[in-house]
């Protein structure tokens, strides 16, 4: 499973023409969680330690990106780093699944009410995405957290075969329309990972009980680094799963190292959203965690 995308960050900027100014950061109906979330970042490290700092945020984007200005003898610094460290202490993820509410007004993304079909008992079938649907997430993880969007670009042939093209930001994930083995990601056009042969993420149909094994080369260029993989994947159970998007009826998937046996992500697959709506991976540095918050589908 892919990383979390390369996105413009929460990096404060200056401006010197003003962008819709927020009034003293206070929330307002119609702002997507993300607006929220800076806000509420915002109103926190503006008054640290008793005393109202002199900075104002001139404009909040959707994706909770800021803009801000400040006059005296204001210590920048000080104030970066408290936005930062309220973030780390309260990620994004945990944030909005605090308040149980899907996403509203301008979110990139229409909120997901939530389904809780019964599945076939002939199992999930491999999903028909259609150019303009979107699935938004957010994740967290020991050293970072977020939301971004994944959008289904268009379809494009690689080596011959068709691919699904999903955008998020300047990253480009390339996944084989007959099957949504994953083949290819790139980051401004430049190939930061190729499967060889394409991941096996999903073998269809999807029924409690299967398992599927593959032996692929990872290569990522930009790190001159190459890895073999000998995995074992499992359609361990069903399970109906709540999330920020809603609750839904999911098909858990484990991947693990065959040769170790070490468990590298537990994934939930709801065929209803055409796409899975939690995993947890396994990393070096810890547990990164993502659950979608919202979707759209054509």
């Amino acid at each position: 499973m892919s990383n979390p995308p390369i996105r413009p960050g929460h990096t404060a900027r200056h401006i010197l023409v003003i962008l819709g100014l927020l009034a003293s950061g206070c929330a307002s109906v119609g702002n997507t969680p993300q607006q929220e979330y800076t806000l509420e970042s915002y109103n926190h490290c503006r008054t640290a330690g008793g005393t109202i700092q002199p900075v104002t945020l001139d404009r909040v984007a959707a994706d909770g990106r800021y803009w801000y200005r400040y006059y005296g003898g204001f210590d920048q610094r000080a104030f970066l780093d408290c936005m930062a460290a309220y973030r780390r202490e309260h990620p994004f993820l945990d944030w909005v699944k605090a308040r149980q509410r899907t996403p509203t007004g301008t979110l990139a993304v229409a909120p997901g009410q939530g389904v809780g079909t019964q599945l076939e008992p002939t199992g999930a079938a491999v999903p028909i995405w259609k150019v303009g649907d979107e699935w938004q997430y957010a994740y967290k993880s020991p050293s970072d957290s977020g939301s971004y969007v994944w959008s289904v670009n268009r379809v494009e042939t690689l080596d011959g075969v068709q691919h699904y093209v999903i955008k998020t930001g300047t990253r480009e994930i390339f996944y084989r329309v007959s099957d949504l083995a994953s083949s290819l990601e790139r980051v401004d056009g430049v190939v930061i990972q190729r499967d060889t042969p394409s991941r096996l993420s999903y073998v269809w149909p999807l029924t409690v009980g299967k398992t599927w094994e593959q032996t692929h080369r990872q290569e990522r260029p930009a790190d001159r680094s190459t890895t073999d993989r000998n995995s074992l994947w499992t359609t361990e159970s069903e399970e109906t799963v709540t999330v920020p998007a809603g609750t839904f009826r999911t098909l858990k998937i484990t991947w693990r190292n065959k040769n170790t046996g070490a468990l590298l992500y537990e994934m939930w697959y709801a065929p209803d959203v055409k796409q899975w709506v939690k995993i947890r991976e396994i990393l070096s540095n810890g547990v990164r965690e993502r659950e979608m918050i919202a979707f759209k589908l054509n």
